[in-house]
């Protein structure tokens, strides 16, 4: 009787070093959980203090009264060096992007002519885009309405809205993962955030004929890169100049590479 308690104590003793291994198992994993999940979260806040800097200075070296010293916003890279990291800065006007919502039929032609879609492709891109955006049903000529989304195997139709991301220029009937890619740094959603209706700022002869689309006065698009170890960070946002001070119109963390514009040299 006496050896059968013995082992009945025994079993106990194991499952309850068993159970407290289990618990410490849990514990660890739970800190070490929370431990990434901490590291992460403050690594977030530090890429985005760092973004907002370069934000600020790469517009405000825009906006140097000094032509001579003032950054080109023309895609071209500069470098940073800030708070021990290394920060890559390109601008590009506002003005020289399409706003996707208000965009007319010409300049989407002219925007789609310029990154070399052919004449046939084109028609029905513009057409599509027209008909994603407006909010009827009707087709148009070289259009595409729900019907054509179902015929081409699509899950969903027309959204007959306005765009809200740029990234869903990519749902658009006949609109390729490279046209998108290429499209992207020319696009905008925000071009008449802000604009004064008095006073407005035309879109220049760079996509159409600029037929009173109205763009953010002055606004300065700054594309930062982080660089790092454990990869790069990229963030982009949209700065104006108001009453001589800097005002971030909108932010983006977390940006895909091919929204940067391309630059070329002369």
């Amino acid at each position: 009787m006496k050896r059968e308690q013995q082992g009945i104590v025994l079993v106990l003793v194991l499952w309850t070093l068993v159970l407290l291994m289990v618990i410490v198992s849990a514990v660890s994993s739970s800190a070490h959980t929370q431990s990434t999940l901490t590291h992460h979260q403050m690594d977030q806040t530090r890429f985005r203090a760092l973004a907002e800097a370069a934000f600020h200075y790469g517009a405000a070296r825009a906006f140097d009264p000094d032509a001579d010293l003032a950054w080109k916003a023309n895609g071209q890279p500069y470098s940073w060096r800030f708070g021990g990291r290394e920060i890559v800065i390109k601008l590009q006007k506002e003005q020289d992007r399409l706003d996707l919502n208000q965009a007319t039929a010409q300049q989407l032609d002219q925007l789609l002519l310029s990154i070399e879609v052919d004449d046939e492709i084109r028609d029905r891109l513009v057409g599509a885009i027209l008909d994603w955006r407006d909010r009827d049903s009707l087709h148009r000529l070289n259009g595409a309405e729900d019907e054509d989304y179902r015929q081409a195997g699509k899950a969903y139709g027309a959204k007959d809205g306005s765009f809200t991301t740029l990234d869903e220029i990519g749902l658009v009937l006949g609109i390729t993962s490279q046209i998108q890619q290429r499209l992207l740094p020319y696009l905008t959603l925000h071009a008449s955030v802000g604009s004064d209706a008095s006073n407005p700022y035309l879109l220049p002869g760079g996509f159409g004929d600029g037929s009173g689309t109205t763009i953010i006065k002055n606004g300065i698009r700054v594309l930062v890169e982080i660089i790092e170890k454990q990869g790069h960070y990229l963030a982009e946002a949209v700065v104006i100049r108001s009453n001589s001070r800097l005002r971030l119109v909108s932010v983006n963390y977390g940006v895909s590479p091919n929204r940067w514009p391309v630059f070329e040299e002369d």
